[in-house]
């Protein structure tokens, strides 16, 4: 059974969509702030508002999807993120947090669900793949997201056309999420379990066929079998909050005016890893894609310490940070997933995703201590001590666990 089917194909393009937006907002929201008399400090406050908005809802969402149905949360998710991002065009500062939490709401519902749908479509020993295919749109749209939002912005001159034209492009998702009802499409997963038998046999019906355990309040929210990929992912996460906060920081620092091209290569370079190791998951052990991603990662913050001696560096480090992130992440990803009953996916997917919100959320205000005190060397230093964490922590939770696919 070949992993491409029209389900996986729309809910890839609305994901691109759903990311794309939020980068349009990245890039502007910052500049549209001090434009109406806030400053960047107030745009932070903003976007802690988003982070711990996203935090919650991510918990939240994950028992909703396992509960209501994926694609009735992700329209839900699309109109309040919608409504929420128009609200945004009002020039009223005090309210501004309150629409950043709102964007969140509708942001964490959607791409929470969005990765639980994939995870369905895909056949258990192909899910790796999938999963990696996910995360490449999330990578496109971190490469041409603001790159677009910048020109809109030089075109119209007016902040609000950006915030409209992202709207439009989650419009377009909500028609697509409209017509992609896989969840009823029956005859789409006989085929898929049937193929899920023939390769694994019966390791896949008990996994689905499971007796439901008697869950505790918090286990309602959170799936326990995704907690040890979640672990390893926060402190993956936390050293890519340096990045997301003060890499521009940085290269200011050492007098690079190309910031730029660290983001466009660290892309590029995501998108090649991830399209060259897609099965490599799925095929063999977790630890083949795990522990090289990781030790890609570490070596890439090492060259960030010394680009202050070789520019270069700078640059080759941040084509580092996107090869091992494109090689690593979907292998934990996959690892939170493969093995959960799919009424329990989006628990599991959620609480995956957490991740990338305690890890960046977290990392931002610790890195930022230590550069106040001590500079940048020790700032990456401490990323990369982080990787390490998450590779022993990978090796003592993986290292027992059979490959994927039999």
């Amino acid at each position: 059974m070949s992993l491409w089917s029209r389900h996986l194909i729309k809910l890839l393009v609305a994901n691109l969509f759903v990311v794309s937006c939020m980068f349009f907002h990245n890039a502007v929201t910052t500049l549209y702030v001090v434009s109406i008399g806030g400053t960047a400090a107030y745009a932070g406050v903003m976007l802690t508002c988003f982070t711990i908005s996203a935090l919650v809802m991510r918990i939240v969402s994950g028992q909703l999807l396992d509960k209501q149905g994926r694609r009735k949360i992700i329209l839900f998710g699309l109109v309040v993120y919608a409504a929420a991002t128009a609200s945004l065009t009002i020039p009223f500062l005090p309210y501004l947090p309150v629409a950043r939490a709102l964007q969140a709401i509708g942001y964490s519902t959607i791409t929470t669900g969005l990765s639980v749908a994939v995870a369905d479509v895909s056949p258990i020993p192909k899910m790796g793949e999938g999963l990696g295919y996910y995360i490449l749109t999330n990578n496109i749209a971190t490469a041409l997201g603001p790159v677009i939002a910048l020109w809109i912005y030089s075109l119209a001159q007016n902040y609000a056309v950006v915030y409209y034209a992202s709207i439009a492009l989650l419009a377009i998702a909500f028609i697509i999420m409209l017509f992609c009802r896989y969840e009823t499409d029956r005859d789409f997963f006989d085929r898929k379990q049937s193929y899920e038998l023939a390769v694994l046999g019966e390791r896949a019906i008990r996994a689905e066929q499971q007796l439901e355990e008697k869950q505790s309040f918090i286990s309602s929210f959170l799936e326990k079998k995704a907690l040890p990929s979640t672990l390893c992912s926060i402190f993956i996460y936390l050293g890519h909050g340096a990045i997301v906060a003060y890499i521009v920081l940085f290269a200011n620092s050492i007098s690079i005016e190309k910031a730029s091209l660290f983001f466009m290569l660290q892309a590029a370079v995501t998108i090649v890893a991830r399209l060259a190791f897609a099965k490599l998951s799925d095929r063999y052990h977790p630890l083949f894609s795990i522990l090289p991603g990781a030790m890609i990662l570490a070596l890439g913050y090492f060259m960030l310490m010394k680009a202050p001696e070789r520019h270069i560096l700078f640059y080759i480090g941040g084509a580092a940070l996107g090869m091992g992130s494109g090689i690593a992440n979907p292998a934990l990803n996959a690892e939170a997933v493969r093995y959960v009953p799919q009424k329990r996916r989006g628990a599991a997917s959620a609480t995956f995703f957490m991740s990338n919100d305690i890890g960046i959320g977290t990392g931002g205000l610790l890195w930022g201590t230590i550069l106040d005190r001590s500079g940048f060397r020790p700032v990456f230093l401490g990323c990369s001590i982080c990787i390490f964490i998450s590779i022993a922590l990978s090796i003592f939770f993986f290292a027992g666990r059979k490959k994927a696919a039999a």
